[in-house]
C-alpha cells in the first residue's frame, strides 16, 4: 500500500511507541512512512496483528514494525510495538502518519450560496455549490463538502466535517466534531401515515434530529426526524453505511451501529450498545444498555437484560434447507392437530 498524501515525516519506533503507550522490542531507531497489511508490506511499513487469523502472515512479513499484544510478541524476532490493544494503537498510528490537513480553512468558494441571515464563524472550509438557508450557524473549523444542501435554522458545531452531497434538513443539530460522509441526509421526515378508509394520509413530522458531539455518520444513511418529538443520536455514537434511523428513535452514547442495520420509529437503544450488519427492529422497542445484537437478527420485542443476543438462522446447503423447512412445516401441523 502506497501512502494516499504526502509523507509529512518518518515515525521511529521508540517514537510511535510512546505515542501509543505501548512498548518497543528491537531497533528503536527502525523508522517507517506509511501503514499496509502483514502479507504485503515493505521494510517501511507499519503493520498490525490483532486476529487469530493474521498470525499466519508474521513469518514471512517484510514490514518495519509490527503492532503486536504481549502473547504473540513473546514469539516475533522482529520490530515491533507491544500493545495491549493492537488494533486501537494502530488507529493511532494512521492518525499519526496521516495527518488530516488544516490548510485552506477560511476558504468559501465564490459559488456558494448563503442566506444573509446565516451565521458563519471564521476558519470554515465551504466547497463549490453548497446551499445554505436562514439562520443557519456554523461555528470555526467546519468544513462542508461540495454540493451540500443545509436547510434553515441548522446548528453545526466546532471541527465536524460534512463531506460531497450531504442533505441536511431544517432545523438539525448537529455537535462537534463529528463526520457525516456522503450521501447522507438528515432530517427528512419519517415514514408517518394513517389509512382513511381509501388512502392513506401522510402526518407531517415537527419533530427534529439532534446529533451529539463525536458522531460519526456513515455514506448514504438516512435519520429521520422525530414526528412530534425529536430523533436523538448520542454522543460518541458510531454508524455505518446504509443504516436507515426511523422517526422519534433515541440512541445510547458510544452505540456501535454496522451497515445496513434498519431502525424502525420510536426505538429507544441503550449506551455502549452494539448493532450487527442488517440487524432490524421492529417499532416502540426499547434496549437496555451494553446489548449486542448479532448480524441479521430480527428484534421483535424489547430486551431488558444486558448481553449477546442473536435471531438469525444461518444460510446452509439448499437440500439440508428444504428438509430443515419440511420439518418445520410438519412440527405446525402437528401442534395444529393437537390443538
Amino acid at each position: 500500500m502506497s501512502p494516499n498524501k504526502s509523507v509529512v515525516r518518518k515515525w521511529t519506533l521508540s517514537e510511535l511507541a510512546t505515542q501509543v503507550d505501548g512498548r518497543a522490542k528491537g531497533n528503536a531507531n527502525k523508522s517507517v512512512t506509511h501503514v499496509d497489511e502483514l502479507q504485503h508490506a515493505s521494510k517501511d511499513a507499519i503493520c498490525h496483528c490483532s486476529a487469530a487469523g493474521q498470525k499466519k502472515f508474521l513469518k514471512e512479513t517484510s514490514a518495519g514494525i509490527v503492532i503486536l499484544p504481549e502473547g504473540v510478541a513473546q514469539d516475533y524476532d522482529g520490530d515491533c510495538i507491544i500493545a495491549k490493544n493492537p488494533r486501537l494503537a494502530f488507529a493511532q498510528v494512521v492518525d499519526l502518519l496521516y495527518p488530516e490537513s488544516a490548510d485552506n480553512l477560511s476558504e468559501i468558494d465564490e459559488s456558494v450560496s448563503i442566506h444573509p441571515s446565516a451565521i458563519i464563524s471564521d476558519s470554515v472550509k465551504i466547497e463549490a455549490n453548497v446551499v445554505i438557508g436562514e439562520n443557519v450557524r456554523i461555528e470555526k473549523y467546519v468544513s462542508i463538502g461540495a454540493g451540500t444542501v443545509i436547510g434553515d435554522d441548522v446548528s453545526i458545531g466546532e471541527r465536524t466535517i460534512v463531506e460531497f452531497n450531504v442533505s441536511i434538513y431544517s432545523n438539525c443539530v448537529i455537535g462537534r466534531d463529528c463526520r457525516i460522509s456522503s450521501g447522507v441526509v438528515l432530517g427528512a421526515s419519517g415514514f408517518s401515515y394513517e389509512n382513511d378508509g381509501s388512502k392513506w394520509k401522510s402526518i407531517r413530522n415537527v419533530g427534529n434530529v439532534i446529533i451529539g458531539d463525536e458522531v460519526d455518520i456513515g455514506a448514504c444513511t438516512t435519520i429521520d426526524r422525530g414526528s412530534i418529538r425529536n430523533t436523538v443520536i448520542g454522543n460518541g455514537v458510531k454508524i455505518d453505511n446504509n443504516v436507515q434511523v426511523g422517526h422519534n428513535v433515541e440512541v445510547g452514547a458510544h452505540t456501535l451501529i454496522v451497515g445496513n442495520v434498519g431502525i424502525a420509529g420510536s426505538v429507544k437503544i441503550g449506551k455502549r450498545c452494539i448493532l450487527g450488519g442488517q440487524v432490524a427492529i421492529a417499532s416502540h422497542i426499547e434496549i437496555v444498555d451494553d446489548v449486542t445484537i448479532q448480524a441479521s437478527s430480527l428484534v421483535t420485542k424489547s430486551i431488558s437484560t444486558s448481553g449477546t443476543y442473536s435471531g438469525s438462522i444461518p444460510a446452509r446447503e439448499v437440500s439440508t434447507w428444504k428438509r430443515t423447512l419440511a420439518h418445520l412445516y410438519k412440527l405446525n401441523k402437528m401442534n395444529s392437530s393437537s390443538t
